[in-house]
């Protein structure tokens, strides 16, 4: 879906199990050459390269790939790309590791379908940090904005042309349970994409794309319902010993989501809040 002249949103859906279906979105930024944010699951490439057909352009046509961080819906695209395009991948130190060994992310976060998500490992060739500046070619500036919480590296990237930001899942989906691993970094990080200048475009991977006055709305649910979050966790009386499956159901039924839609990631958000 074109969002405006230049930004593209492409969806890509996803099994986590047979049972639990998801999509993530990517985003295409089109000028002489075509650059990528984040690169979905394994075999997105080939969603990818429909689109681009769909447009009059080769998958050839992708010279960068910017990664917001390295979990497999981010990256499991991004070691195909490479090799069919020669691609330029860009990351953050801190998420490198996890992208450059997929096996090592496995063990130290271990989820359901996880090598049929993430793919292959793919080097990072450009370590990106807070306040880079990525000129690519004439009219395409990113700027690196360094958003961590959901992830330890996370960072989202301002495109100066559209007055946009593609932020990953730096801001939590107010209808969804959260997914972090530092509670104070997942609210600070939401604050500084708020303070952009002049941020016409907000573009995340797990919602619909903001614009506008939508995109502080957004931004305050996402903020209330880590608040919300915070309070149910520290009202609860769990401990980090005490984070049973039966226990994170019953925390996500507090905080009026769905029980049945608790994974185990949920005890990570949790654990993160009782270390506050």
């Amino acid at each position: 879906m074109k969002l405006c002249n230049t930004i593209h949103q492409i969806r890509i859906d996803f099994y986590v199990t047979p049972e639990v279906r998801r999509y993530v979105y990517v985003y295409l930024i089109e000028g002489r050459d075509c650059y990528l944010i984040d690169a979905g699951t394994a075999g997105s490439e080939i969603v990818i390269e429909r689109y681009l057909h769909r447009l009059g352009r080769p998958l050839s046509d992708i010279r960068a790939v910017f990664l917001t961080h390295s979990h497999p819906d981010h990256i499991g695209g991004a070691a195909a790309l490479k090799r069919l395009t020669g691609c330029t991948v860009y990351a953050s130190a801190a998420e490198r590791p996890w992208i450059e060994d997929i096996d090592r992310q496995f063990r130290e976060r271990p989820i359901p379908n996880f090598h049929a998500l993430a793919g292959a490992s793919v080097t990072v060739d450009t370590v990106v940090k807070q306040g880079d500046i990525i000129a690519p070619e004439p009219g395409i500036t990113l700027s690196v904005l360094e958003t961590p919480g959901h992830s330890c590296g996370s960072v989202s990237y301002g495109y100066t042309k559209q007055n946009a930001v593609f932020c990953g899942d730096a801001i939590p989906m107010a209808d969804d349970l959260p997914i972090l691993v530092d509670w104070k970094q997942s609210r600070q990080s939401v604050h500084r994409i708020l303070q952009e200048n002049d941020l016409r475009l907000c573009c995340p991977a797990w919602d619909r794309a903001y614009a506008g006055a939508e995109i502080e709305r957004a931004a305050q649910s996402a903020l209330n319902l880590l608040d919300r979050l915070y309070r149910c966790v520290r009202q609860s009386g769990l401990t980090p010993d005490t984070l049973t499956p039966e226990a994170l159901r019953s925390l996500a039924k507090q905080m009026g989501m769905d029980p049945s839609a608790c994974n185990p990631l949920f005890r990570t958000s949790t654990a993160a809040c009782l270390r506050e």
